[in-house]
C-alpha cells in the first residue's frame, strides 16, 4: 500500500449523518443481531449462485472481455485504500465478475464479492472516474455493514413483533438466521447510509487516482436513467438535492487526495464537467 494511503492527516473529518447521529466510528446495535461472518457466508453463497446462473445463461462476461478488465482493473486500484475501514476486509477474498445485461445496477456483497451488471456502465455511458466512484460507493456500504445494519433492524422488529421466540438471546440468535441471499441483492439503504458511502467510497476512489467531481455526474446520470422504475437503482440508493449539495461540500477534502494521487497539485488539474477545483481555503 503506497505510503499516502496511511496520510491520516487527510482523512475527512466525521460527519453528522441527517439523524444528526455521528456515523462514523460507532457500531449500531442491531449489527450485533447478525454475526459478520454469517452474512459474509451467505454473501459468499449468494454471489456464487448469481455467477452460477450467468454461466448458464451465457451471460457471465469472460476473463478477456475488454469491460471486465476495465472493471477490475478500477476495483483492484481503490481495494487497497478500502482495508483500513474495516478489520475483516483485510481477510476478504475479494472478487469482481461482470454480467452481460441491459439492467442498471451493482453491488458490492459483505465479504468483498462485487457484481457489475453491464447496462449501468454501457446505458449510462460511464467513464473511468464515473465508475471508480460507483464501485468505491458500494465498497464503502459493505465496509461500513450498512446491509448487517439493515438486516439487523428487520430482525429486531420480528422479535419485538413476537415472531421469533423471545426467550432466544442475542448470542444463540444469528445461528438461527433465514437465507437473506436475496435481500442481499435487492438492499434499499437509508439517505444516512448513502451519505456514509458517498464520503468513505469518494476518499477511497480519490486515493486510488479516480476524480471526486465524477461523483456528481455519475449520480445525476444514475438519476436521470433509472429513476423511471420504481424498483430502479436510484430507488435502492435514494439520491437528491441535499445528498447532491453534500458531496459537493465535501468536494474540498476529496481534491488534495485525488491531486495527490496522480502527482499533481490542485491548480494543475484539469476542469471537470464544469464543476471547479475545489480549493480548501487558505490554500
Amino acid at each position: 500500500m503506497s505510503a499516502h494511503a496511511q496520510d491520516e492527516k487527510s482523512v475527512p473529518a466525521p460527519y453528522t449523518a441527517p439523524n444528526n447521529q455521528i456515523r462514523f466510528g460507532n457500531t449500531a446495535l442491531f449489527r450485533n443481531l447478525i454475526p459478520p461472518a454469517t452474512l459474509e457466508a451467505q454473501s459468499a453463497q449468494e454471489y456464487a449462485q448469481v455467477i452460477h446462473d450467468a454461466q448458464r445463461d451465457k451471460t457471465l462476461l469472460p476473463d478477456t472481455n475488454p469491460l471486465v478488465k476495465r472493471v477490475r482493473d478500477i476495483a483492484n486500484h481503490e481495494i487497497p485504500f478500502a482495508l483500513k475501514w474495516n478489520d475483516r476486509a483485510k481477510n476478504w477474498k475479494w472478487e469482481i465478475n461482470v454480467i452481460k445485461s441491459s439492467d442498471e445496477r451493482m453491488v458490492c456483497l459483505p465479504g468483498g464479492k462485487i457484481i457489475v451488471y453491464s447496462g449501468l456502465i454501457d446505458r449510462l455511458h460511464l467513464n473511468d472516474n464515473e465508475i471508480g466512484m460507483m464501485i468505491g460507493h458500494d465498497i464503502a456500504h459493505a465496509l461500513r455493514e450498512h446491509a448487517r445494519e439493515r438486516l439487523g433492524r428487520q430482525q429486531a422488529a420480528q422479535l419485538g413483533a413476537g415472531s421469533m421466540p423471545q426467550y432466544l438471546g442475542l448470542s444463540n440468535y444469528g445461528s438461527q438466521q433465514p437465507d437473506i441471499g436475496d435481500q442481499l441483492m435487492s438492499m434499499r439503504y437509508s439517505p444516512a447510509d448513502e451519505t456514509e458511502a458517498d464520503v468513505i467510497g469518494s476518499e477511497i476512489a480519490s486515493r486510488a487516482g479516480y476524480d471526486p467531481r465524477a461523483a456528481v455526474t455519475l449520480w445525476n446520470k444514475i438519476d436521470t436513467g433509472t429513476r423511471r422504475s420504481d424498483d430502479g437503482f436510484i430507488w435502492l440508493h435514494p439520491y437528491g438535492p441535499d445528498r447532491r449539495q453534500d458531496l459537493l461540500k465535501r468536494m474540498p477534502d476529496m481534491m488534495p487526495l485525488y491531486a495527490k494521487a496522480v502527482g499533481k497539485t490542485i491548480d494543475q488539474l484539469p476542469n471537470y464537467a464544469g464543476l471547479g477545483r475545489f480549493k480548501k481555503s487558505g490554500r
